[in-house]
C-alpha cells in the first residue's frame, strides 16, 4: 500500500508504478508545453475525462510563446492567460513537469508504458546549420540562438553587438525579428518588454548601422508574412530597400494580377520598397545570393561572407562583423518514436503516430514534430484542436484507466521539476520584478532555487 492506494511494477527493469483504480480516468502525457500541446490539452480537458501530465524540457512552460515571440509583439503572448485559466481550473487532473527531459530522466518506453496515450508536441528545435567554411568563427549564430538569447533563455552566449555591419541569412519571420530587434534596441523602444535587463544592456549599446538580409531565391519567394514586413519598412532612422534587379522588379509587378490576396498584400509591399537604401542606417533586402564562405580576422572573429550572386554569375564579399543564419529547423524525433524515409516522426495519419501493435499507449502528434515547422501560431491552434477530437473520440467509451503515470519514478530518481505551484511562483516574481522599472515582467535566466528537490 502506498498513500492508501494499492499498487503494483510493471516490468521490473522499468520501475513503472500502476494504479489498481478502474474508477480513474484515462491518463494522457502532452510532451512539450507550448502552443501545440496547450492548445490541445485545453480541447480535451473541455471534451473529455482525461487526466493530464505535461512534460517540459525547459525550467519554465509555454515554449516558443514564452521563448519565441519577438518582445515587441506582446499581443501574441496573451494567450498564455488561456493557458494560466486552463491549469487553475483543472488544478484536480492536470499536473505540469518542467526542466524533465524524455529521453534522459524518463525514456519514451516507460512515458508509453505509465499512460494510456502520449501527446507529442515538443516542436522542432534542431537548428539547420549553415554548412560552409568559416562557419564556427565567432559571432556565427542562429536565428534561434539569437532570439533564444533576447528572449531569456537560460545560458545562451551573449553576442558581440559592438559592430556596424550584420549580415542575415534567411527571408523568413525570425530573419525579420532579428533585423527588427537590431534596428530598434537603441532607440529605447524595448525598455518596457520582457527582454531581461541584462541583455537589453547590451542591445541597446548595440552600434549596429548595416543589416543586410539576404536570400538564396529571389523575392517572389520570400516567406515573410506581411505584418513583419511592413514593421521593418516603417523603422525610425532606418532606410530599409529592397534592392532587385529590373528583371526581379518586372516579374513582381506583372505577377500580382494573378496573386492570391494574401500573396497579392505581400508583393505589393514588396514592390513599394524598392530603391536603394541609404542614410546613416541601412537595411538592405538582397536577394540570389548563397553563401559559399565564412573569412574570419586573426582572432577567429567573422570579418567576410562570401556569396554567390546566381543572378549574374559574380561572387560578392560581404562585410560584417556578425552572421545570423535563419534557415529553419530539423524535426527532432525522440528516441523510440519511430521514423519515417525523411527521419521525421512516422505518422500512420495526420494525428496517429505508427507505433507497433506492442505498444501499450495510444499515441499522437500535432504541431511541427510531426508535419515540420510551418505555420504560426493559429495554424498550430487549428491543428491541436482537431487532434484534440481525434483522441476525445478514440476514448469516447473507455473511461476507465489503470496507469499511473511517472510521477514516482521522477521522486524515485531525484529529477528536480518546477511544478505548476513553483511556476506561478515564478511569473509572479518576474512582473513584480517588471512593475519596479516599468516593464511587462523581469524574466529569470536561472531557476535553481526554484527546483523541486
Amino acid at each position: 500500500m502506498v498513500g492508501g492506494i494499492l499498487v503494483r511494477r510493471i516490468g521490473k527493469s522499468a520501475g513503472i508504478v500502476t494504479k489498481r483504480n478502474l474508477s480513474s480516468r484515462p491518463r494522457l502525457a502532452i510532451v512539450g508545453s507550448g502552443p501545440a500541446g496547450m492548445f490541445a490539452c485545453n480541447g480535451l480537458l473541455r471534451k473529455s475525462y482525461f487526466a493530464v501530465d505535461v512534460f517540459e524540457n525547459s525550467p519554465v512552460p509555454f515554449g516558443l510563446v514564452r521563448y519565441g515571440v519577438a518582445p515587441d509583439h506582446q499581443e501574441v503572448k496573451n494567450v498564455i492567460n488561456t493557458f494560466d485559466n486552463m491549469f487553475q481550473k483543472n488544478r484536480d487532473r492536470l499536473k505540469l513537469f518542467c526542466n524533465v527531459n524524455i529521453g534522459r530522466d524518463i525514456t519514451f518506453d516507460e512515458l508509453t508504458r505509465g499512460y494510456d496515450a502520449v501527446l507529442l508536441a515538443y516542436g522542432s528545435y534542431k537548428t539547420r546549420q549553415l554548412g560552409i567554411p568559416g562557419s564556427d568563427s565567432k559571432n556565427v549564430i542562429s536565428g534561434s540562438e539569437f532570439v533564444g538569447w533576447y528572449n531569456g533563455v537560460p545560458n545562451v552566449p551573449t553576442p558581440d553587438l559592438s559592430i556596424s555591419n550584420v549580415v542575415i541569412v534567411g527571408n523568413g519571420n525570425v530573419a525579420l525579428d532579428c533585423a527588427r530587434v537590431l534596428s530598434t534596441a537603441s532607440s529605447g523602444s524595448l525598455k518596457i518588454s520582457d527582454i531581461p535587463d541584462d541583455r537589453l544592456a547590451v542591445l541597446e549599446k548595440a552600434i549596429i548601422k548595416d543589416i543586410k538580409i539576404i536570400g538564396r531565391r529571389g523575392p517572389e519567394n520570400v516567406s515573410f508574412t506581411i505584418k513583419e514586413l511592413r514593421e521593418q519598412f516603417k523603422i525610425e532612422e532606418w532606410d530599409s530597400k529592397l534592392e532587385v534587379s529590373e528583371e526581379d522588379q518586372k516579374n513582381l509587378i506583372e505577377s500580382l494580377p494573378k496573386l492570391e490576396r494574401k500573396k497579392k498584400r505581400l508583393t505589393e509591399v514588396l514592390v513599394k520598397n524598392i530603391g536603394i537604401a541609404s542614410g546613416l542606417r541601412q537595411c538592405h533586402f538582397l536577394f540570389h545570393r548563397v553563401p559559399k564562405k565564412i573569412v574570419a580576422d586573426s582572432a577567429g572573429q567573422v570579418k567576410e561572407l562570401v556569396v554567390d550572386n546566381t543572378e549574374n554569375g559574380r561572387q560578392e564579399t560581404l562585410e560584417c562583423g556578425l552572421i545570423i543564419y535563419s534557415l529553419g529547423y530539423e524535426t527532432l524525433v525522440l528516441d523510440g518514436v519511430p521514423q519515417n524515409q525523411d527521419k521525421m516522426i512516422d505518422m500512420k495519419d495526420h494525428c496517429r503516430v505508427n507505433m507497433s501493435l506492442s505498444c501499450p499507449a495510444n499515441v499522437y502528434a500535432t504541431g511541427w514534430c510531426a508535419h515540420g515547422p510551418r505555420g504560426v501560431i493559429v495554424d498550430t491552434q487549428q491543428q491541436s484542436i482537431f487532434v484534440a477530437d481525434q483522441i476525445a473520440a478514440d476514448f469516447a467509451h473507455n473511461r476507465k484507466s489503470v496507469a499511473s503515470g511517472v510521477g514516482m519514478l521522477l521522486a524515485e530518481r531525484k529529477v528536480p521539476f518546477i511544478s505548476w505551484d513553483a511556476w506561478k511562483l515564478i511569473d509572479q516574481q518576474e512582473r513584480d520584478q517588471g512593475k519596479l522599472t516599468g516593464k511587462i515582467r523581469e524574466k529569470f535566466t536561472t531557476f535553481e532555487k526554484f527546483l523541486s528537490k
